[in-house]
């Protein structure tokens, strides 16, 4: 069999995506036999599933099936705004061993969760950054035809969606019922249907204010910014 030195360079490549320190060589790699394979090798496990580098690791495959990018691609690649936070929201979720069920639900309709996750020391709302996943499509500036554009993209939501979650092409029911699978034009409109009556936005992610709350301190600035300028002309 492989060497201990060996072995814990494949674990770290598996979980983490990068070699060993040679700190964690030093300390892992050494004992007897029999406590190694107890401590050094279990407790290498344990080190390296609890790493920050695992979290990242295992988001990007996450990533990869939600067509992650910091832009739409197509005319002028225009960027898209505050993606990293989606990027981040699915490293710590992966950190915080958040089910695979309650993940799923925040995807879909995080923004409806009657018991969202708090991230208590920044107040932020966790389970509303979910949704950021409904942004990585393709457009650019100005459509010829906006309603071809948002066939187009709403088309990809649903086959992304899908692909990932019930690991089905929904998206070819769009042209015809599927011969094999038991998915029908009927579905695929119903789904549809449902994701074409979002919009794009930008929602607030502080958990902190209550909105009502929020509204009076944004009209109580805009008071303030009349006024300075009143005074200014």
């Amino acid at each position: 069999g492989a060497d201990r030195r060996t072995i814990l360079r494949r674990l770290a490549y598996v979980l983490t995506g990068l070699p060993p320190t040679v700190e964690e060589l030093a300390r892992f790699e050494t004992g007897s036999d029999d406590a190694w394979i107890a401590s050094g090798y279990g407790g290498a496990i344990d080190h390296y599933l609890a790493s920050p580098a695992f979290a990242e690791r295992w988001a990007r495959h996450w990533m990869d099936w939600f067509r992650y990018a910091d832009s739409h691609g197509g005319e002028g690649d225009p960027a898209i705004p505050n993606a990293w936070r989606y990027r981040d929201y699915l490293i710590r979720a992966i950190e915080q061993s958040v089910p695979l069920d309650r993940m799923v639900v925040e995807h879909l309709a995080g923004d409806l969760i009657d018991d969202p996750r708090i991230d208590r020391s920044t107040g932020a709302n966790e389970s509303i950054q979910g949704l950021g996943h409904w942004r990585f499509v393709q457009h650019g500036y100005a459509p010829v035809d906006p309603t071809d554009e948002r066939i187009r993209f709403t088309d990809n939501q649903i086959d992304v969606v899908s692909k990932a979650f019930l690991g089905l092409t929904i998206s070819c029911a769009r042209c015809h019922d599927h011969k094999f699978d038991p998915v029908s034009q009927r579905d695929y409109y119903a789904w549809y249907g449902i994701f074409a009556a979002a919009r794009p936005a930008l929602v607030p992610i502080d958990d902190h204010l209550e909105p009502a709350e929020t509204i009076e301190r944004l009209r109580e600035g805009k008071r303030a910014i009349r006024s300075g300028l009143a005074d200014a002309w």
